[in-house]
């Protein structure tokens, strides 16, 4: 596995295989990696002859400054684990690096993908999603680019980004990879105690419980149901909505078949913790 801290240096290894046409993966992280992360770097290697992953905690995105600085990280095993995988490149940025004093932001209009759920509840998130991941595909230019449905949201805004900009790479949605508890893998769970673990499993036992009570209920008594449970078990829910799975548009009734998607935030343990459900 090659290392690059430089986009300088990473391009010039980059055009070489180009030349050769060779086809370029991408997998974007902020490192503590797991299996979820893992899984799309397999995908990846699967899918193209080689294979970049990227770590770097861009504080552009948090909000919450204790979150950034909290934020997991173990390189050294970061670095094993793409090793044992299989992963062909790293590309490691600092700060200055992926925003030099040259750095100019692009402006994306986000529609209502910044009006709702992520977007008012983690003020200039999204724009700060939007503005690492413009500098990493004009740094790798990939043919695919994958990412983990958990972040249904972010998935959405990576879309638009790439509608707008960057129409020649294919974006890979790739489905959340789960704990056998059912718990969606996150770097975040390291934070959590071997009981908040066990705890924060509940979230997708009640997005489960969610789509089978679909079936026979109204989605606000579902979802008021589901709130009540997990409010009785003290965690804090920051939100429980359900929406258009294409649009992400709020609704008060449930959709069709396959565009319902429920998408919850919620505190254990100090740590906020996001999953969904498409059914």
């Amino acid at each position: 596995m090659k290392l690059f801290k430089t986009q300088i240096e990473l391009q010039a290894y980059l055009t070489l295989l180009r030349k050769q046409s060779q086809s370029i993966g991408f997998v974007p992280t902020m490192g503590a990696l797991h299996d979820g992360h893992i899984q799309l770097v397999k995908a990846s290697i699967q899918e193209n002859d080689l294979t970049v992953v990227s770590i770097f905690i861009n504080k552009k995105q948090f909000n919450n400054l204790d979150d950034y600085n909290n934020y997991p990280q173990n390189l050294s095993n970061d670095m094993q684990l793409l090793e044992r995988v299989g992963c062909d490149v790293l590309f490691m940025p600092d700060h200055d690096e992926m925003y030099p004093k040259t750095y100019v932001p692009i402006n994306l209009d986000l529609g209502q993908l910044n009006t709702v759920l992520e977007g008012p509840n983690r003020p200039g998130h999204f724009d700060g999603v939007v503005q690492v991941v413009n500098r990493l595909f004009n740094y790798v230019m990939p043919n695919k680019a994958y990412f983990g449905l958990k972040d249904y949201q972010q998935c959405m805004v990576i879309k638009v980004l790439q509608e707008a900009y960057f129409p020649q790479i294919d974006l890979e949605f790739c489905d959340t990879v789960r704990l056998s508890n059912g718990l969606a893998m996150s770097s975040r769970n390291l934070r959590l105690s071997k009981q908040g673990v066990d705890l924060a499993s509940q979230l997708y036992k009640m997005l489960d419980m969610i789509k089978r009570l679909s079936q026979h209920i109204e989605s606000k008594d579902a979802l008021q149901y589901a709130k009540h449970l997990l409010t009785q078990k003290h965690i804090e829910v920051e939100y429980l909505t359900l929406a258009h799975a294409d649009t992400l548009t709020l609704g008060k009734k449930w959709f069709k078949k396959q565009k319902n998607v429920v998408l919850i935030a919620a505190h254990i343990e100090g740590v906020r913790l996001i999953d969904n459900i498409v059914f």
